[in-house]
């Protein structure tokens, strides 16, 4: 075996080792509450929370103000951010479950369609987003979407952003509802 030969295989190895690390939906499947995603986001609800960089120092706060509403299975969730730095924006899902038993949403910065699968208290989407930087500059990353069911009325979620596979920061909220 070559000197670089070698050295190739000793870099590479610490990544197959963590490849297929993570979470998976069957971690939580058959643990309550079990998600029922129209009852959840319908109504007002709030959120707070934080984005972080690749090294997690927090780069931003947030608070959203949310609105669901539910008619015959399709879903809109109006959402408005208020920033730390002033800044606020607004995004609207539209929200179904397909045929398939997964949940679908789309949005106007949302590429294509968002995926959510679930199992017990986890709901998991996946999606492309043209995320919008303070300076105005937009650039499309993937978003690895995890929310936590805590009861029937709370949740966390933690969303890794990344771009090429390259982990960029992540983005966690803790969102209540407020109307029972």
């Amino acid at each position: 075996m070559t000197f670089h030969r070698t050295w190739r295989l000793l870099l590479l190895w610490p990544l197959l080792l963590l490849t297929g690390c993570g979470a998976s939906l069957d971690d939580y499947r058959g643990q309550g509450p079990n998600w029922d995603l129209a009852r959840f986001f319908n109504g007002k609800l709030v959120a707070h929370g934080l984005v972080t960089d690749r090294s997690g120092e927090v780069t931003s706060r947030f608070r959203v103000e949310m609105q669901g509403r539910w008619r015959e299975g399709k879903g809109e969730l109006f959402e408005q951010f208020y920033f730390d730095d002033g800044r606020q924006q607004t995004r609207t899902w539209f929200l179904s479950k397909g045929a398939d038993g997964h949940w679908r949403g789309t949005a106007s910065d949302v590429v294509g369609e968002a995926v959510g699968k679930t199992a017990g208290f986890a709901l998991n989407w996946r999606y492309q987003l043209d995320l919008a930087l303070p300076d105005g500059e937009v650039v499309r990353v993937s978003f690895d979407d995890w929310m936590y069911l805590l009861d029937e009325d709370r949740l966390i979620n933690r969303a890794a952003i990344s771009k090429f596979g390259i982990h960029l920061g992540e983005v966690i909220l803790y969102i209540e509802r407020l109307e029972r």
